[in-house]
């Protein structure tokens, strides 16, 4: 879409108070209903902040539809979920915005582009590119904000942030929750089941409480084994999730929280793994028969486990002219398997992803109501992992990849607003940050007699280690006027940057060797982001409309080129690929009545290349990146289309239903490795379509929800192979969930 007319749209929108005063309304006045959030870390409703933000409340999360956090993306304007950096589900599963998919998509590496926080501490993991497998169980809500907010939070996320909140220990009173659900897929596979409870208990009125919420489920998957019938539920998902959180107040001005985190998922096959077809709607799997997978998993049918432990510890303190908060978190993925077979490439795998990963964070938040405010921040980060991978290609034979990175990062931030009147408000504020990352890796062959899972004594290829260290310093600037109590335009320009890839020495002497320069360990890619947007109140406050433009300038988008020296093809990421991303979002909340709402969020994403690395430098770089192309790993429109329904019965029952529709255009993929003179678009746009009906009465709720009502089963991301259906994907086939909720909370 051309900028003029995304920036004609938004002249539009802007026109929207003057013209709303001839629209009809009905007698009797209805009001959306204000929502609240914290994400400029002040509860402050969503309305009235200078920024393009989405929330899901704890009623719509409550529902089978939205059991994962995963699930509430549909519902973000613009954005793009599925598989990234290459990888697999759950391993690489997240959400991309306003075009973050071009950063990652085609060269490892480097952070993420979109920050994931529960309870304002910052969930980071040095292993992986995914948010934390989280449900939706107990859950307050979830507040996702697009764009760029580093001068806020300690990371500095380019894309923007998905902050989830567990509900609060309430000290004051005794509740607890129970749940019960079934499900099962209309291709069969048996019946999932859900059992979730929630206890609080106040230990000592107003100064002390603890509330445990512990859930498990059984997902019987929709997946079948060629050739072995006797095989049920290959893709059996298995969940456990326990999350004790204690709350203490010594002072009135003081409060400290204390929460221990579990998630424990077992599979069979990992999603999106060992796919020989996907016809008929479901994965049709194949069972390893290399005697390399066998020694591990004699049945040929590979299992994985994903175990992470978090504990974190929030410490406030009123100091009267601001609020001083100190939060820590400490990661631990004890168990996080890979172990699949790739038909297409022809290799098994047997990984090993184990991490830790500590934040420490400090931020003071000014008090008062005068016309000033600021925030004031830091933050490190001390992360280290192992990469055990163990290998058998059919062209190379077995070796092991033993690796282990060491990062670590420190951040300061501060940000100032300040009210030049009552309608205009001038903000700013800066992030510095500065990073440190070593990665050593050995690689050796298999001698004969070693354990499938190592040591490997064989000959040793790689021995080599990557040190690197990376500074920025990114800012956010921006103006609001608010004309009148109803309406409120913004515009904002802010800048991030992301790591550069680190090059191993040896790659790094065989480029000297040849005389040719490295482009990739220097060069990190920065985003200028541009954001003008308007929020307004309409039809007597029934009607909230958010109409947001952004611009995105990209410049050395890291992407895999080869370089053909001497001693045979290389292949590495190189910078000097700068790109602009535009993108139109709207979203509004419409009450139709007192009974019927509509919410829509919508969103169209436009790339442009700007620039390629020098020919006479960078040889074999990707034909199909020119100047003034396109780029991949987006989908160029979405649409979330939600209708609520609720109504009191005469029995005293409380009538609900909601229809849920996203659409999202198919997204083109790439790969230098494969196809590099042309991108591979997915066979099939995204479309999903959920129901949910139920009742309330009381503590007692009843749902009934269908998931993928439509039964969409096409394929929905890139085929890089068309002969070979192993690097796609596709939804779970419908599904019927039935649940049972008694609240006492």
């Amino acid at each position: 879409m051309k900028k003029t007319a995304i920036a004609s749209a938004i002249a539009l929108a802007a026109t929207l108070p003057l013209s709303s005063v001839v629209m009809s309304q009905s007698d009797e006045s209805m009001e959306v209903e204000e929502v609240i959030v914290s994400v400029s870390r002040r509860d402050v409703a969503v309305m009235d902040l200078s920024q393009s933000v989405q929330a899901i409340p704890e009623e719509v999360l409550a529902q089978p539809a939205f059991n994962d956090i995963r699930d509430i993306y549909n519902r973000v304007p613009g954005a793009t979920a599925g598989i990234t950096n290459g990888q697999k589900a759950p391993l690489a599963e997240g959400i991309q915005m306003r075009g973050s998919g071009v950063t990652q998509s085609n060269a490892g590496g480097g952070s993420m582009p979109v920050g994931y926080y529960i309870d304002d501490v910052p969930f980071l993991d040095v292993n992986s590119l995914s948010p934390p497998p989280l449900s939706t169980f107990d859950l307050d809500r979830v507040e996702v904000i697009r764009g760029p907010q580093g001068t806020t939070y300690g990371q500095d996320s380019s894309a923007g942030s998905v902050i989830m909140r567990t509900n609060a220990v309430d000290m004051e009173n005794f509740g607890y929750k129970v749940k019960l659900g079934t499900m099962t897929y209309g291709k069969g596979n048996g019946y999932g089941h859900t059992m979730g409870a929630v206890v609080n208990v106040p230990l000592i009125a107003d100064k002390l409480g603890v509330r445990v919420s512990y859930m498990t489920e059984e997902d019987p998957g929709y997946g079948i084994v060629q050739d072995r019938p006797e095989v049920e539920n290959p893709m059996e998902e298995n969940k456990d999730t326990l999350r004790v959180k204690v709350t203490a107040k010594p002072t009135d001005k003081s409060e400290i929280t204390y929460t221990h985190s579990e998630w424990k998922t077992q599979y069979g096959f990992m999603p999106g793994t060992n796919i020989k077809a996907v016809s008929n709607g479901r994965m049709e799997l194949g069972a390893s028969s290399w005697a390399f997978a066998l020694e591990v998993f004699p049945d040929g049918l590979l299992r994985n486990n994903y175990n992470i432990e978090w504990d974190t510890l929030v410490v406030k303190y009123d100091l009267g002219f601001a609020e001083m908060t100190y939060s820590g978190g400490s990661v631990a993925a004890t168990d996080r398997d890979y172990n699949a077979e790739d038909f297409t490439y022809g290799v098994t795998s047997i990984t090993k992803l184990p991490s830790d990963t500590d934040t420490h964070e400090i931020r003071f938040v000014s008090s008062g109501d005068g016309p000033l405010s600021w925030i004031a921040g830091a933050m490190t980060v001390d992360a280290k992992t192992d990469q055990n991978l163990y290998y058998n290609y059919q062209i190379y034979g077995e070796y092991s990849s033993i690796g282990a990175i060491h990062q670590e990062q420190d951040s300061m931030y501060g940000e100032l607003t300040y009210a030049l009147s009552d309608t205009l408000t001038v903000f700013g504020g800066l992030r510095n940050h500065e990073e440190t990352r070593v990665e050593n890796t050995q690689e050796a062959l298999r001698n004969p007699g070693d354990p499938a899972t190592g040591p490997y004594t064989g000959y040793m290829f790689t021995d080599d280690s990557v040190t690197y260290d990376f500074d920025n310093t990114s800012y956010r600037v921006g103006v609001e006027w608010r004309p009148d109590e109803s309406t409120l335009y913004y515009a904002s320009r802010s800048s991030a940057a992301r790591m550069p890839i680190p090059t191993s020495q040896a790659t790094l002497a065989l480029l000297e060797a040849e005389g040719l320069p490295n482009l990739s360990s220097e060069d990190a890619s920065e985003l200028i982001s541009t954001e003008i947007g308007a929020k307004m109140s309409l039809l007597d406050d029934a009607l909230d409309l958010e109409v947001v433009y952004a611009l995105s300038e990209w410049t050395d988008i890291p992407m895999y080129s080869g370089y053909g020296t001497a001693d045979g093809p290389l292949s590495m990421a190189v910078g000097g690929t700068d790109a602009d991303v535009t993108s139109f979002e709207l979203t509004l909340d419409y009450d139709l009545s007192e009974t019927l709402s509509l919410m829509y969020a919508g969103g169209i994403t436009d790339t442009e290349v700007a620039a390629v690395p020098d020919p006479s430098v960078v040889v074999n770089f990707p034909a199909a990146i020119q100047v003034g192309g396109e780029l991949y790993g987006y989908s160029p429109t979405t649409h979330s289309i939600t209708l609520n329904y609720s109504d009191d019965m005469d029995n005293g029952w409380e009538a609900y239903g909601s229809v849920d529709y996203a659409y999202r255009e198919k997204m083109m993929g790439f790969s230098s490795v494969v196809y590099a003179d042309e991108y591979i678009a997915a066979d099939s746009d995204y479309k999903l379509l959920n129901l949910a009906m139920g009742m309330r009465k009381e503590n007692w709720d009843l749902n009934l929800s269908i998931t993928n009502a439509a039964n969409f089963d096409g394929q929905f991301t890139p085929d890089l192979f068309p002969s070979s259906p192993n690097d796609t994907y596709i939804l779970f086939p419908r599904a019927i969930h039935f649940q049972v909720t008694y609240d006492m909370m």
